[in-house]
Protein backbone atom coordinates (compact mmCIF):
# COMPACT_ATOMS: atom_id res chain seq x y z
CA UNK A 1 0.00 0.00 0.00
CA UNK A 2 1.71 2.98 -0.78
CA UNK A 3 3.00 5.81 1.90
CA UNK A 4 1.18 9.09 2.24
CA UNK A 5 2.04 12.40 3.24
CA UNK A 6 -0.14 15.09 4.12
CA UNK A 7 1.18 18.64 4.67
CA UNK A 8 0.29 22.30 5.16
CA UNK A 9 -3.24 21.32 7.21
CA UNK A 10 -4.98 24.13 8.95
CA UNK A 11 -6.45 23.08 12.02
CA UNK A 12 -6.68 18.85 12.85
CA UNK A 13 -9.04 17.64 15.12
CA UNK A 14 -7.99 14.34 16.59
CA UNK A 15 -11.17 13.12 17.77
CA UNK A 16 -9.92 12.72 21.65
CA UNK A 17 -11.85 14.38 23.82
CA UNK A 18 -8.62 15.11 26.14
CA UNK A 19 -7.06 16.95 23.16
CA UNK A 20 -9.48 17.84 20.83
CA UNK A 21 -7.18 20.03 18.92
CA UNK A 22 -3.46 19.14 18.30
CA UNK A 23 -0.73 21.65 17.32
CA UNK A 24 0.54 20.20 13.84
CA UNK A 25 0.11 20.58 10.14
CA UNK A 26 1.36 16.97 8.91
CA UNK A 27 0.13 13.14 8.89
CA UNK A 28 2.68 10.50 7.53
CA UNK A 29 0.52 7.42 6.75
CA UNK A 30 1.87 4.12 5.65
CA UNK A 31 0.63 0.97 5.36
CA UNK A 32 -3.03 2.83 6.16
CA UNK A 33 -1.76 3.32 9.36
CA UNK A 34 -0.63 6.86 10.91
CA UNK A 35 2.77 6.75 11.76
CA UNK A 36 3.52 10.34 12.35
CA UNK A 37 1.79 13.42 13.51
CA UNK A 38 3.77 16.79 13.42
CA UNK A 39 4.82 19.48 12.52
CA UNK A 40 6.79 20.03 9.04
CA UNK A 41 7.19 17.05 8.41
CA UNK A 42 9.17 15.98 5.51
CA UNK A 43 9.81 11.82 5.34
CA UNK A 44 9.54 10.84 1.61
CA UNK A 45 6.32 9.51 0.36
CA UNK A 46 4.25 8.03 -2.20
CA UNK A 47 2.40 10.33 -2.48
CA UNK A 48 1.97 13.44 -1.21
CA UNK A 49 -0.92 16.21 -0.70
CA UNK A 50 -0.63 19.35 0.22
CA UNK A 51 -3.75 20.56 2.35
CA UNK A 52 -3.47 24.14 1.69
CA UNK A 53 -4.49 24.98 5.00
CA UNK A 54 -7.25 23.46 5.62
CA UNK A 55 -9.16 21.64 8.03
CA UNK A 56 -8.03 17.79 8.88
CA UNK A 57 -10.48 15.93 11.18
CA UNK A 58 -11.00 11.82 11.70
CA UNK A 59 -13.68 10.31 9.66
CA UNK A 60 -17.25 10.40 10.63
CA UNK A 61 -18.43 7.12 12.47
CA UNK A 62 -22.04 6.89 12.35
CA UNK A 63 -22.99 5.33 15.61
CA UNK A 64 -26.46 4.14 14.64
CA UNK A 65 -27.03 3.08 10.97
CA UNK A 66 -29.41 0.39 9.43
CA UNK A 67 -27.37 -1.69 6.76
CA UNK A 68 -28.96 -4.53 4.36
CA UNK A 69 -27.98 -6.04 1.45
CA UNK A 70 -24.99 -4.49 0.01
CA UNK A 71 -25.79 -0.75 -0.70
CA UNK A 72 -29.38 -1.19 -1.40
CA UNK A 73 -31.58 0.02 1.12
CA UNK A 74 -34.92 -1.74 1.51
CA UNK A 75 -36.42 1.11 3.77
CA UNK A 76 -36.10 3.48 0.62
CA UNK A 77 -35.89 1.43 -2.23
CA UNK A 78 -32.70 2.67 -2.66
CA UNK A 79 -28.96 2.12 -3.98
CA UNK A 80 -25.61 3.16 -3.30
CA UNK A 81 -26.02 4.90 -0.28
CA UNK A 82 -23.27 4.01 1.41
CA UNK A 83 -21.09 5.57 -1.01
CA UNK A 84 -23.18 8.75 -0.84
CA UNK A 85 -22.29 8.70 2.80
CA UNK A 86 -18.37 8.61 2.24
CA UNK A 87 -19.22 12.14 -0.05
CA UNK A 88 -20.63 13.44 3.53
CA UNK A 89 -17.35 12.54 5.46
CA UNK A 90 -18.48 9.15 6.50
CA UNK A 91 -15.58 6.25 6.63
CA UNK A 92 -17.88 4.04 9.06
CA UNK A 93 -20.91 2.80 10.00
CA UNK A 94 -22.04 0.76 13.14
CA UNK A 95 -25.03 -1.15 12.43
CA UNK A 96 -27.68 -1.02 14.93
CA UNK A 97 -29.71 -4.10 13.50
CA UNK A 98 -30.19 -5.10 10.02
CA UNK A 99 -34.29 -5.54 10.55
CA UNK A 100 -35.01 -4.10 7.18
CA UNK A 101 -34.58 -7.06 5.52
CA UNK A 102 -37.63 -7.35 3.20
CA UNK A 103 -40.48 -10.21 4.77
CA UNK A 104 -38.40 -10.59 8.26
CA UNK A 105 -40.92 -11.25 10.91
CA UNK A 106 -40.99 -8.55 13.73
CA UNK A 107 -40.03 -9.68 15.96
CA UNK A 108 -37.91 -11.81 14.55
CA UNK A 109 -37.82 -16.04 16.59
CA UNK A 110 -34.09 -16.54 18.43
CA UNK A 111 -33.03 -18.75 15.62
CA UNK A 112 -33.67 -16.25 12.79
CA UNK A 113 -32.29 -13.19 14.98
CA UNK A 114 -29.18 -15.65 15.50
CA UNK A 115 -28.95 -16.32 11.74
CA UNK A 116 -29.40 -12.71 10.65
CA UNK A 117 -26.90 -11.10 12.04
CA UNK A 118 -24.09 -13.71 11.39
CA UNK A 119 -25.18 -13.90 8.01
CA UNK A 120 -25.02 -9.99 7.54
CA UNK A 121 -21.43 -10.03 9.86
CA UNK A 122 -20.00 -12.31 7.30
CA UNK A 123 -21.14 -10.07 4.38
CA UNK A 124 -19.70 -7.48 5.39
CA UNK A 125 -16.43 -8.81 6.64
CA UNK A 126 -16.39 -9.24 2.39
CA UNK A 127 -17.67 -5.93 1.31
CA UNK A 128 -16.56 -2.75 1.51
CA UNK A 129 -18.70 0.05 -0.09
CA UNK A 130 -15.76 2.77 -1.93
CA UNK A 131 -13.78 1.87 1.11
CA UNK A 132 -16.45 2.16 4.10
CA UNK A 133 -15.79 0.10 7.21
CA UNK A 134 -19.39 -1.69 8.04
CA UNK A 135 -20.02 -3.32 11.70
CA UNK A 136 -22.67 -5.06 10.83
CA UNK A 137 -24.12 -8.27 12.16
CA UNK A 138 -25.89 -6.90 15.08
CA UNK A 139 -27.65 -9.01 17.17
CA UNK A 140 -30.97 -8.47 18.01
CA UNK A 141 -31.94 -9.68 21.47
CA UNK A 142 -35.11 -11.84 21.81
CA UNK A 143 -36.24 -14.32 24.01
CA UNK A 144 -35.04 -17.58 23.91
CA UNK A 145 -30.84 -17.30 22.99
CA UNK A 146 -28.52 -19.56 24.56
CA UNK A 147 -24.86 -18.68 26.13
CA UNK A 148 -23.69 -20.87 23.38
CA UNK A 149 -25.74 -18.05 20.76
CA UNK A 150 -23.19 -15.56 22.57
CA UNK A 151 -20.25 -17.86 22.07
CA UNK A 152 -21.10 -18.04 18.16
CA UNK A 153 -21.38 -14.11 17.31
CA UNK A 154 -18.47 -13.55 19.85
CA UNK A 155 -16.28 -15.90 17.59
CA UNK A 156 -17.70 -14.40 14.42
CA UNK A 157 -16.58 -11.86 15.35
CA UNK A 158 -20.31 -9.38 16.17
CA UNK A 159 -19.58 -6.74 19.25
CA UNK A 160 -22.99 -5.23 19.38
CA UNK A 161 -26.12 -6.60 20.49
CA UNK A 162 -29.46 -4.37 20.91
CA UNK A 163 -32.49 -4.77 22.91
CA UNK A 164 -35.58 -3.37 20.64
CA UNK A 165 -37.84 -6.13 20.42
CA UNK A 166 -37.50 -7.87 23.93
CA UNK A 167 -40.72 -8.23 25.78
CA UNK A 168 -39.90 -6.10 28.99
CA UNK A 169 -42.52 -8.25 30.89
CA UNK A 170 -40.16 -11.31 30.76
CA UNK A 171 -37.29 -8.72 32.85
CA UNK A 172 -38.55 -10.98 35.95
CA UNK A 173 -36.97 -14.34 34.82
CA UNK A 174 -33.55 -13.03 34.65
CA UNK A 175 -33.26 -13.91 30.97
CA UNK A 176 -31.97 -10.30 30.01
CA UNK A 177 -29.88 -9.90 32.76
CA UNK A 178 -28.33 -12.76 31.38
CA UNK A 179 -27.96 -11.79 28.27
CA UNK A 180 -26.04 -8.67 29.41
CA UNK A 181 -23.41 -10.93 30.92
CA UNK A 182 -23.05 -13.26 28.83
CA UNK A 183 -22.40 -10.35 26.14
CA UNK A 184 -19.98 -8.20 28.30
CA UNK A 185 -17.65 -11.48 29.63
CA UNK A 186 -16.96 -11.99 26.10
CA UNK A 187 -15.81 -8.14 24.93
CA UNK A 188 -19.72 -7.54 23.48
CA UNK A 189 -21.12 -4.16 23.58
CA UNK A 190 -25.05 -4.08 24.58
CA UNK A 191 -27.10 -1.10 23.05
CA UNK A 192 -31.32 -0.31 23.62
CA UNK A 193 -33.44 0.82 21.87
CA UNK A 194 -34.97 3.95 23.92
CA UNK A 195 -38.10 6.24 23.71
CA UNK A 196 -41.27 5.52 21.91
CA UNK A 197 -42.54 3.18 19.05
CA UNK A 198 -40.30 2.46 16.16
CA UNK A 199 -41.53 2.40 12.16
CA UNK A 200 -41.93 -1.21 12.58
CA UNK A 201 -44.73 -0.32 15.46
CA UNK A 202 -43.30 -3.61 17.49
CA UNK A 203 -40.29 -2.43 19.29
CA UNK A 204 -40.75 -1.97 22.63
CA UNK A 205 -40.89 1.31 24.63
CA UNK A 206 -37.80 1.87 26.81
CA UNK A 207 -37.66 4.95 29.52
CA UNK A 208 -35.40 4.89 32.32
CA UNK A 209 -36.96 2.66 34.72
CA UNK A 210 -36.36 -0.05 31.62
CA UNK A 211 -32.98 1.28 30.89
CA UNK A 212 -31.68 1.10 34.61
CA UNK A 213 -32.60 -2.49 34.45
CA UNK A 214 -31.12 -3.57 31.37
CA UNK A 215 -27.94 -1.19 32.46
CA UNK A 216 -26.72 -0.86 28.74
CA UNK A 217 -23.58 0.37 27.44
CA UNK A 218 -24.90 2.44 25.03
CA UNK A 219 -28.43 4.67 25.05
CA UNK A 220 -29.36 4.39 21.17
CA UNK A 221 -31.27 8.05 20.33
CA UNK A 222 -32.07 8.89 23.92
CA UNK A 223 -33.43 11.84 21.80
CA UNK A 224 -35.66 10.45 19.63
CA UNK A 225 -35.81 7.72 17.17
CA UNK A 226 -37.69 9.58 16.38
CA UNK A 227 -39.57 9.34 19.76
CA UNK A 228 -38.23 9.98 22.91
CA UNK A 229 -38.14 8.97 26.07
CA UNK A 230 -39.98 11.51 28.62
CA UNK A 231 -37.81 14.55 29.01
CA UNK A 232 -37.11 14.08 32.88
CA UNK A 233 -36.57 10.53 32.47
CA UNK A 234 -33.99 11.45 29.68
CA UNK A 235 -32.69 14.24 31.81
CA UNK A 236 -32.47 12.10 35.02
CA UNK A 237 -30.15 9.15 32.86
CA UNK A 238 -27.63 11.73 32.37
CA UNK A 239 -27.33 12.83 35.91
CA UNK A 240 -27.85 9.34 37.83
CA UNK A 241 -26.66 6.97 35.50
CA UNK A 242 -23.41 6.53 33.55
CA UNK A 243 -24.40 5.17 30.27
CA UNK A 244 -23.30 6.44 26.70
CA UNK A 245 -26.39 8.67 24.82
CA UNK A 246 -26.61 9.11 21.15
CA UNK A 247 -28.37 11.86 19.15
CA UNK A 248 -29.45 11.12 16.37
CA UNK A 249 -30.67 12.74 12.78
CA UNK A 250 -33.65 10.72 13.10
CA UNK A 251 -34.59 12.42 16.74
CA UNK A 252 -36.55 15.23 18.40
CA UNK A 253 -34.24 18.66 18.01
CA UNK A 254 -35.72 20.31 21.20
CA UNK A 255 -34.92 17.25 23.45
CA UNK A 256 -31.14 17.37 21.85
CA UNK A 257 -31.00 20.45 23.30
CA UNK A 258 -32.05 19.53 26.59
CA UNK A 259 -29.63 16.72 26.53
CA UNK A 260 -27.21 19.38 26.06
CA UNK A 261 -27.94 21.05 28.75
CA UNK A 262 -28.22 17.95 31.18
CA UNK A 263 -24.69 16.91 29.40
CA UNK A 264 -23.04 20.54 30.07
CA UNK A 265 -24.28 20.32 33.57
CA UNK A 266 -22.45 17.11 34.63
CA UNK A 267 -19.42 17.47 31.66
CA UNK A 268 -20.13 14.77 30.50
CA UNK A 269 -19.14 15.32 26.85
CA UNK A 270 -17.42 11.89 26.33
CA UNK A 271 -20.98 10.04 26.72
CA UNK A 272 -22.37 11.49 23.76
CA UNK A 273 -22.35 9.95 19.96
CA UNK A 274 -23.77 10.89 17.20
CA UNK A 275 -25.37 8.98 14.73
CA UNK A 276 -28.13 8.87 11.95
CA UNK A 277 -30.55 5.83 12.94
CA UNK A 278 -30.81 6.03 8.91
CA UNK A 279 -31.82 4.01 6.46
CA UNK A 280 -34.93 4.15 7.88
CA UNK A 281 -38.12 6.16 7.96
CA UNK A 282 -36.05 9.74 8.20
CA UNK A 283 -34.79 8.69 4.94
CA UNK A 284 -31.37 8.75 3.62
CA UNK A 285 -29.21 11.36 4.93
CA UNK A 286 -25.33 11.66 3.31
CA UNK A 287 -24.69 14.68 5.09
CA UNK A 288 -26.70 13.57 8.26
CA UNK A 289 -23.66 13.54 10.89
CA UNK A 290 -22.21 16.95 9.12
CA UNK A 291 -25.43 18.56 10.11
CA UNK A 292 -26.19 17.29 13.49
CA UNK A 293 -22.29 18.45 13.91
CA UNK A 294 -23.22 21.87 13.10
CA UNK A 295 -26.68 21.54 15.20
CA UNK A 296 -24.69 21.13 18.30
CA UNK A 297 -21.91 23.87 17.64
CA UNK A 298 -24.12 26.40 16.15
CA UNK A 299 -27.66 25.82 18.29
CA UNK A 300 -26.52 24.22 21.66
CA UNK A 301 -23.13 25.94 21.61
CA UNK A 302 -21.01 22.88 21.78
CA UNK A 303 -17.50 24.02 20.64
CA UNK A 304 -16.99 22.71 16.89
CA UNK A 305 -13.61 20.40 18.01
CA UNK A 306 -16.34 18.87 20.63
CA UNK A 307 -18.88 18.27 18.49
CA UNK A 308 -15.90 16.40 16.43
CA UNK A 309 -15.35 14.03 18.50
CA UNK A 310 -18.93 13.38 19.17
CA UNK A 311 -18.67 11.90 16.21
CA UNK A 312 -15.33 9.94 16.06
CA UNK A 313 -13.52 9.32 18.80
CA UNK A 314 -15.92 9.02 21.37
CA UNK A 315 -18.18 6.54 19.51
CA UNK A 316 -15.03 4.29 18.08
CA UNK A 317 -14.36 4.18 22.57
CA UNK A 318 -18.32 3.27 23.30
CA UNK A 319 -18.27 0.36 20.60
CA UNK A 320 -14.83 -0.34 21.47
CA UNK A 321 -13.30 0.40 18.20
CA UNK A 322 -9.95 1.39 17.01
CA UNK A 323 -11.77 4.11 14.76
CA UNK A 324 -12.41 7.71 15.12
CA UNK A 325 -9.44 9.51 15.94
CA UNK A 326 -6.27 10.56 14.41
CA UNK A 327 -3.70 9.76 16.30
CA UNK A 328 -0.09 7.42 15.78
CA UNK A 329 -0.89 4.06 15.66
CA UNK A 330 -4.71 4.63 14.31
CA UNK A 331 -6.42 3.59 10.82
CA UNK A 332 -5.95 6.27 8.44
CA UNK A 333 -9.63 7.24 8.01
CA UNK A 334 -9.61 11.15 7.84
CA UNK A 335 -11.31 14.20 6.16
CA UNK A 336 -10.34 17.16 4.24
CA UNK A 337 -12.32 20.47 4.40
CA UNK A 338 -13.06 23.81 4.79
CA UNK A 339 -15.80 26.55 4.43
CA UNK A 340 -18.40 26.80 1.03
CA UNK A 341 -17.75 29.12 -1.28
CA UNK A 342 -19.76 32.34 0.07
CA UNK A 343 -19.56 30.97 3.85
CA UNK A 344 -18.88 33.97 5.94
CA UNK A 345 -17.53 31.50 7.95
CA UNK A 346 -13.02 31.28 8.45
CA UNK A 347 -12.72 27.84 8.32
CA UNK A 348 -14.30 24.41 8.73
CA UNK A 349 -14.50 24.43 12.19
CA UNK A 350 -15.71 28.52 11.89
CA UNK A 351 -18.66 27.15 9.52
CA UNK A 352 -19.86 24.41 12.00
CA UNK A 353 -19.95 27.45 14.86
CA UNK A 354 -21.68 29.50 12.49
CA UNK A 355 -24.31 26.27 11.18
CA UNK A 356 -22.90 26.30 7.97
CA UNK A 357 -22.26 23.00 6.45
CA UNK A 358 -18.24 22.88 5.20
CA UNK A 359 -17.36 21.79 1.94
CA UNK A 360 -15.27 18.47 1.90
CA UNK A 361 -12.15 18.14 -0.32
CA UNK A 362 -10.63 14.55 0.42
CA UNK A 363 -12.04 11.30 2.01
CA UNK A 364 -9.01 9.01 2.98
CA UNK A 365 -9.84 5.86 4.00
CA UNK A 366 -7.10 3.10 5.65
CA UNK A 367 -4.43 5.66 3.89
CA UNK A 368 -6.47 5.47 0.32
CA UNK A 369 -7.98 8.64 -1.34
CA UNK A 370 -11.50 8.37 -1.53
CA UNK A 371 -12.43 11.00 -2.51
CA UNK A 372 -10.40 13.63 -4.44
CA UNK A 373 -10.83 17.57 -5.57
CA UNK A 374 -14.50 17.89 -4.19
CA UNK A 375 -17.32 15.81 -2.53
CA UNK A 376 -20.27 14.87 -4.75
CA UNK A 377 -22.59 15.71 -1.65
CA UNK A 378 -21.39 19.08 -0.65
CA UNK A 379 -20.92 21.93 -1.91
CA UNK A 380 -17.37 23.27 -3.15
CA UNK A 381 -15.07 24.19 -0.65
CA UNK A 382 -13.44 27.33 -1.22
CA UNK A 383 -10.22 25.85 -1.09
CA UNK A 384 -9.29 22.33 -2.08
CA UNK A 385 -6.37 19.91 -1.05
CA UNK A 386 -4.20 19.31 -4.22
CA UNK A 387 -1.95 15.85 -4.98
CA UNK A 388 1.88 16.63 -5.62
Amino acid sequence: MPSLLITNIGALVTGDLKNPLRQADSIYIENGTIREIGKGLSRKADRMIDAQGITAIPGLVDSHSHPSIGEYTPAQNSLSWITNYMHGGVTALISAGELHLPGLPLPPDARTALSLAIVTKRCYDNLRPSGVKVFAGTLLLVPGLTEKDFDEIAAAGIRLVKFIFYDYSLLPNGEAERYVRWARSRGIKVKIHSGGVSRSGVSQVAGFEIVSKIQPDIIGHITGGPIPMPEEEMIRIVAERDYCVEICSSGNYRMALSLIRAVKAKNAYHRVLIGTDTPGGTGIIPRGMLREIAFLSSVAEVKPDIAVCMATGNVGRAHGLDIGLLEEGHPADLVLLHKITGSVAKDALDSFAKGDLPGISMVIIDGEIRVAGRSQQTPPPERVASQK
